[in-house]
């Protein structure tokens, strides 16, 4: 349970950052969705936590806006 837990966290956290992120850029969904090419209901999904994302779908939403998918350590609480 505690690495399901952590799992989930982590997923959580990215998709924080990731909405943060599109309204800081002052992007709607739909505009988003314009610039990467992917559906407006897909990114919907991603961010009320209805569906974990494919990774070609990550970098197509986040590229247009200047960013991308960073394999990094997990830092552990102490």
């Amino acid at each position: 349970m505690e690495k399901e837990k952590i799992l989930m966290d982590l997923e959580y956290e990215f998709i924080c950052d990731f909405i943060k992120l599109r309204k800081e850029k002052g992007l709607t969904q739909k505009a988003l969705a314009e610039m990467s090419g992917v559906v407006r209901e897909k990114i919907a999904k991603i961010e009320n936590k209805l569906n974990s994302p494919q990774l070609n779908s990550l970098i197509k939403i986040l590229e247009p806006i200047g960013y991308t998918v960073k394999i990094m350590p997990i830092e552990k609480e102490k």
